[in-house]
């Protein structure tokens, strides 16, 4: 018990430095974060006023085919609007969807850039972010890679166990219960395999280390930290999950004005909360590569000096 309370505490401590990090540099920190939000409510009300639509229409013709008489002209002019709409609809998502990964992937590298130079007191500007993500986004990238593949890996190991509880169910009940129950049980490990991940991502980024290098020695160094991190973790999924319910049952036709604003409010919660959990693992790694006896200063973080702009395009190759 007093070993549950000590991981208990540090996991409030390193919450509560990750809020610091905000007040240590006021104007950079809090900069990001806005855009962060800024952009991914822009891609909700995208979704609210262009997406969601393209799939109420594209639905509800979809309905009249099976009301149709297949040998009427009719019904093929009808069938060729539904693949036609659907044809703009999936090249319309793709496009979106590629523009906002980018978006995403790049403000990743900038909130851990800007957390790890908050966090070393290094007086670096906006501007002189994209240069530091210029010489680092071929790591995460590939990294990102990698853990992509392992996330389709562990949802095909769920779907094999599912399936043997599928159809030895004897009612909707039954498997209702044994599906509560296999998602928790899944839940607590996707916690614990969200650490190494979520370390690695944070090292390819601050380090030249990438791909299946780097997730190896995120499990290495994250031994001593596995109990609070996986603790940070499970809050974090506890917290994102209970937002995500809460955007699930907002019904945008009842009150469409009072709906739309709190809808936006939970998806920049949900934002908000991974921007502050990408700061907390920025952290992390720090003190992980402590309890290795490593001296961070001489990975490649050591870069983050108090140079001007010019000398950073200077480093360039």
């Amino acid at each position: 018990m007093a070993s549950f309370l000590d991981v208990l505490n540090e996991v409030v401590d390193i919450l509560n430095e990750s809020s610091k990090l905000f007040l240590k540099n006021k104007k950079l920190m809090f900069s990001i974060l806005v855009f962060h939000l800024l952009h991914n409510g822009l891609v909700y009300l995208l979704s609210v006023f262009a997406i969601r639509p393209e799939i109420t229409n594209l639905i509800q013709e979809s309905r009249l085919i099976p009301m149709m008489d297949p040998t009427t002209p009719e019904y093929f002019v009808h069938l060729i609007r539904v693949f036609d709409d659907f044809s703009k609809f999936a090249v319309s998502s793709c496009i979106f969807a590629t523009v906002s990964s980018i978006i995403n992937f790049l403000s990743v590298q900038v909130i851990v850039h800007t957390s790890a130079l908050t966090h070393k007191d290094d007086n670096v500007k906006i501007k002189d972010l994209s240069v530091l993500i210029l010489k680092s986004w071929k790591g995460p990238l590939l990294t990102s890679f990698y853990i992509v593949l392992f996330s389709f890996g562990y949802c095909y190991l769920l779907l094999i166990v599912y399936f043997p509880l599928f159809w030895s169910s004897h009612s909707l009940a039954d498997l209702a219960d044994k599906s509560a129950a296999l998602f928790v049980l899944f839940a607590v490990f996707e916690s614990s395999l969200g650490i190494v991940w979520y370390l690695s991502l944070v090292i390819s980024i601050l380090e030249e280390t990438y791909g299946i290098q780097v997730l190896g020695k995120a499990a290495k160094i994250v031994k001593g930290m596995k109990p609070k991190l996986f603790l940070l973790n499970l809050f974090f999924v506890l917290l994102s999950f209970g937002f995500i319910q809460t955007v699930r049952w907002i019904d945008l036709k009842r009150s469409f004005a009072v709906t739309l604003p709190t809808g936006l409010v939970l998806v920049s919660s949900i934002f908000a909360v991974r921007t502050f959990q990408l700061v907390t693992y920025t952290l992390a790694y720090f003190q992980c590569m402590g309890l290795q006896g490593k001296d961070v200063e001489s990975l490649r973080d050591v870069e983050y000096t108090k140079l001007p702009s010019t000398t950073l395009m200077g480093a360039l190759p």
